[in-house]
């Protein structure tokens, strides 16, 4: 059995959980908007088209912001075609992903909707064919009172505004798949115009520009486009945004990563906490530049696993269904969740994407039902368990190793550790992605005082290739196992190879007195 031996103290700290770390991305792709959520004719659907079933599905994931409209279909959508009456939408022919997108949701269907949901919007703005003053009128028409696109809002239903208070500008802008790709001094210069109009038209807002859209071999603008980006606009912008999607199935045809195998997943973890570090330090390295005292934050918005049935930027033929996800996924997904929480200093924004059906934690299918895919868990676990929460650092005295296919010895045991104090709560959150071998955990918690156990959770099936299906919805769910209580401050649980593990204990701070 392999070993890991971790020390936590609350004496140092990561930072303080977002609320935003727990986001999702909704974008006019496949069945993620139509027929998934939005779908007039389901017998659960309700006044305005959105089904009933889907919305407590995202209430009970605890998904706190949303991403909208793109994603790849905003660089070449007009705003404009999706307000006003229904009837008199246009229907374009859509470019990114090849279908006719008749404009039956826009921003004053999707935009109330999160409202009701109680979810905070970050609302994508098309830097590709669209123009600076689109990007104001759209400013207006979201947040403003007494212009003549606020009247308009007003004229179609919407009396106040929606105080909007994140637009992201552009996305993925320095892809070859993205309409209208720009070099790194093209969009640097739209950006801070654009940043610069946006902040004039509401103050209050908050920009996030896009930093690179993937740190995969052959993407070569990494790390320059954003040193450059950042070089022209830092002092109107607030966030960077980066993307990453994983691919272990090496037929699966993607832009740039194709060869890694199942064995290569424990790799994904140490790369992700690379491509942080690189982002904060060109970060970092531009504001030392610029003598600035203002600090960019991280937004990780477009963030999963490749399944076979995931859409191909660029390929315009596609056939789009829903994605399944495996045992392992789950395990991969909470690793992924671990990794973002360990940088919570910095990352103050996630979405995982998608929401729903493509790449979706929900799948719907065709006789109406809607389902839990294995990855809904760990996600449901940490919005509920670590939101608010202070993230800890931990002091890795040994951890336990697996071997890769193509990145040699990696860590076969990924954690993050939350402690909150109103609740008098540690929860540690672990992936043994080892697919073999038992970890032995030891967490030497002795800085606190009255540590008991309350509960232990696992996501485990003997296969790891198990998944949920519509016609068995529940093969992949988490069960609860007895939980040792620790002593003289020790945690000792051994883990199961491929699972997933919520470890939640009281505690008291020591008293230093």
């Amino acid at each position: 059995m392999k070993k890991a031996d971790v020390l936590y103290n609350n004496n140092f700290m990561v930072s303080q959980v977002e609320p935003t770390l727990f986001g999702s991305f909704i974008e006019h792709l496949g069945r993620c908007m139509y027929n998934g959520i939005y779908e007039p004719d389901h017998a659960q659907a309700d006044e305005n088209g959105f089904r009933e079933d889907v919305k407590a599905l995202i209430r009970e994931l605890g998904v706190t912001a949303i991403r909208y409209p793109g994603g790849n279909f905003v660089s070449g959508y007009n705003w404009k075609d999706g307000i006003g009456p229904k009837e008199k939408r246009p229907v374009r022919k859509e470019l990114a992903w090849g279908v006719l997108e008749r404009n039956q949701v826009g921003l004053d269907e999707f935009l109330p909707l999160l409202k009701e949901m109680e979810i905070e919007p970050l609302l994508a703005v098309n830097m590709g064919t669209g123009t600076l003053t689109e990007a104001r009128e759209l400013v207006e028409y979201c947040n403003g009172r007494y212009t003549t696109w606020a009247k308009t809002r007003q004229e179609n239903g919407q009396k106040e505004p929606y105080k909007i208070q994140y637009f992201c500008l552009g996305n993925e802008m320095d892809g070859e798949w993205q309409i209208s790709m720009f070099t790194p001094d093209e969009y640097a210069r739209k950006l801070r115009e654009a940043a610069k109009i946006v902040k004039w038209t509401d103050p209050e807002v908050k920009i996030i520009a896009c930093g690179s859209c993937t740190n995969e071999i052959g993407h070569k603008t990494f790390g320059e486009w954003d040193k450059i980006i950042l070089d022209e606009a830092y002092e109107y912008i607030d966030y960077l945004s980066i993307h990453r999607y994983y691919n272990y199935h090496p037929e699966k045809e993607q832009v740039y990563e194709r060869g890694n195998t199942l064995k290569d997943a424990p790799y994904f973890f140490s790369n992700m906490q690379s491509y942080i570090n690189t982002i904060k330090g060109v970060c970092d390295f531009v504001k030392g530049k610029k003598r600035s005292d203002k600090t960019i934050w991280i937004s990780f918005d477009e963030w999963g696993l490749v399944t076979l049935s995931a859409a191909d930027p660029g390929v315009v033929r596609q056939e789009f269904g829903f994605a399944q996800y495996s045992q392992y996924d789950a395990v991969l997904y909470g690793g992924l969740l671990c990794v973002l929480l360990n940088n919570c200093d910095r990352v103050k924004i996630a979405c995982q994407s998608l929401l729903i059906n493509e790449g979706g934690m929900i799948s719907t299918d065709s006789e109406g039902k809607a389902i839990r895919q294995s990855i809904f868990y760990p996600f449901m676990q940490m919005a509920k368990y670590a939101q608010g929460g202070y993230v800890l650092t931990p002091s890795i005295r040994s951890m336990a190793e697996v071997e890769t296919d193509h990145y040699g010895q990696q860590n076969a045991l990924v954690m993050a550790c939350v402690w909150q104090p109103k609740k008098e709560e540690i929860v540690i959150f672990a992936s043994n992605v080892d697919q073999e071998n038992c970890v032995e955990l030891n967490v030497d918690l002795s800085c606190f005082d009255e540590i008991a156990a309350v509960e232990r959770i696992e996501i485990y099936t003997e296969d790891m290739n198990e998944m949920n299906t519509f016609s068995e919805e529940f093969c992949v769910v988490p069960h609860g196992l007895p939980l040792n209580n620790p002593k003289k401050g020790m945690v000792r649980e051994t883990l199961k190879p491929h699972s997933w593990n919520v470890l939640r204990y009281t505690a008291k701070e020591r008293n230093m007195d």
